[in-house]
């Protein structure tokens, strides 16, 4: 096994570990969307990261998984649904963990889509 491989099967095993906090807290409707979403954008960003690590993309520290995904863009990394879909995610990485949800127009069935599309397709190209 390379070293890209097992790095990023260290992130898919971080990527599920926030997964889990996802699910959790989106059972309670008593949490903020913030708090689940801050879940669902980080389960999102290491399984893009994964990604990256596993073709040996070398990637800053970001939260931005904009960024993340056009990098795999730019280093011809295909994907299998349409890209900016993440995007939704990326307020809750940090500035929904700081200020009030009012305008949020994602519900908790669409961020559980794109951390199942993500996580799918990760183990995909990953492996478990």
């Amino acid at each position: 096994m390379t070293r890209h491989t097992e790095a990023a099967r260290r992130l898919l095993v971080l990527a599920q570990r926030d997964m889990t906090s996802f699910r959790a807290l989106a059972t309670h409707p008593e949490v903020d969307i913030s708090a689940s979403g801050f879940f669902a954008q980080q389960t999102v960003e290491k399984c893009l990261k994964a990604i990256a690590e596993y073709h040996g993309i070398v990637f800053r520290r970001t939260h931005d998984v904009d960024e993340l995904v056009d990098l795999l863009l730019q280093h011809r990394v295909v994907m299998p649904f349409p890209p900016e879909q993440f995007s939704h995610l990326n307020p809750f990485a940090v500035i929904l963990r700081y200020e009030e949800t009012p305008y949020i127009k994602m519900t908790l069935a669409e961020m559980e889509q794109l951390v199942d599309l993500a996580h799918q397709w990760a183990l995909s190209v990953v492996g478990k």
